[in-house]
């Protein structure tokens, strides 16, 4: 399993470029264009893994310039905003961005057709049913036996289709950001 991590800063150094370039051995640069440095990131069975912010803390700290980050779910084959990034990443604040970040960016700047990818890509990863069941979930404040009970399902199956959807769309909908950002793309 691998995700990218996608860097970017304006008129980037060859020093920071260096630094990520030089993480660890399951780090490898893939890119470096129109200021975004990607990273392939294997480091996924890692029990201590790299502490990115840290990373970025540093950069602050040493170069005095701050940098935005997208970090991809870790899959077996490659995720759906990759070649996308350039889209949207320079349009962010500095900070460190996850999957549910950008959903929830796709909705509240209108960006229609991030938008339409992303449920594009939830629709393929999961059934129609499961995705009606996470919504109610959600609806529900995430209270498993108040969705249960409207949708005269037993709990083990909705609490089965939850962690179905999460396991395919690597969105936790059982979090705060995880649920606001599903609720914000089909409710906007």
């Amino acid at each position: 399993m691998k995700r990218r991590i996608s860097i970017y800063q304006e008129k980037m150094n060859e020093e920071i470029i260096d630094l990520f370039s030089m993480i660890g051995s399951n780090f490898e640069v893939e890119k470096f264009e129109n200021d975004i440095l990607t990273i392939i990131d294997k480091d996924y069975y890692n029990p201590e893994p790299i502490d990115l912010e840290s990373f970025r803390d540093l950069i602050i700290q040493d170069f005095d310039k701050d940098i935005t980050m997208f970090i991809e779910p870790y899959l077996e084959e490659d995720f759906i905003l990759k070649d996308n990034i350039h889209c949207f990443i320079n349009d962010l604040p500095c900070g460190i961005y996850y999957f549910e970040d950008i959903i929830t960016y796709s909705v509240v700047k209108n960006k229609e057709p991030l938008k339409k990818k992303i449920s594009n890509y939830i629709s393929k990863q999961v059934s129609n049913e499961v995705l009606y069941t996470v919504r109610k979930f959600i609806e529900n404040n995430m209270n498993s036996s108040s969705t249960s009970k409207k949708l005269f399902m037993h709990r083990n199956t909705l609490n089965y289709r939850i962690d179905n959807f999460i396991e395919l769309t690597k969105i936790n909908v059982k979090t705060f950001k995880g649920a606001n950002a599903i609720y914000m793309l089909y409710k906007f």
